[in-house]
């Protein structure tokens, strides 16, 4: 079978492009694994830490204020306020020092899924966290998975995403 100048040329084109595209999956695949492997790299460094890490008074976070408030809250089956997060946020970060860094540093997290990992931080029930963030139990429960998932970069269930925002 002989081709044609045409044939040749067209198979040529369809060959370097067939490379291209590999080349760049591979490369792609590469970039997907090192930040994964950055990003549990500095997990570890965080739980490390945070085992050595001298911390205020943990009992601290659930005297304050927002705690306080966060508790009424879910007492009247009500959703925080804007300013609410900010105070909890502060309030957790005085005796966890950096955690809302160190969970920001791991994944470009939304507001929900900060807030999430900020109600398991200070022990706040699944059901009590859908409350607060008025959102449903199922939506709460996929965000924890797929935070998992995401920081990871492997399946886990709820109490994995829990367990390791209790961890740093």
């Amino acid at each position: 079978m002989i081709l044609t100048n045409r044939e040749l040329f067209l198979l040529i084109i369809c060959t370097i492009i067939y490379i291209t595209l590999f080349i760049l999956v591979i490369q792609s695949n590469r970039r997907k694994i090192q930040l994964l492997q950055s990003r549990l790299d500095n997990i570890h460094a965080m739980q490390k830490l945070a085992v050595i890490e001298p911390r205020q008074d943990v009992s601290m976070v659930f005297s304050s204020p927002a705690y306080q408030r966060t508790k009424q809250y879910l007492a009247e089956g009500r959703s925080m306020a804007e300013g609410d997060w900010s105070e909890l946020t502060e309030a957790v970060n005085s005796v966890y020092t950096g955690f809302s860094e160190k969970l920001y540093s791991l994944y470009n997290m939304s507001d929900q899924d900060y807030r999430v990992s900020l109600l398991i931080k200070v022990r706040i029930q699944p059901k009590d966290i859908a409350t607060l963030t008025a959102h449903s139990k199922e939506s709460i429960a996929s965000t924890r998975s797929r935070l998992y998932q995401k920081v990871f970069g492997k399946k886990g269930s709820t109490k994995d995403w829990d367990d390791f925002i209790l961890s740093i």
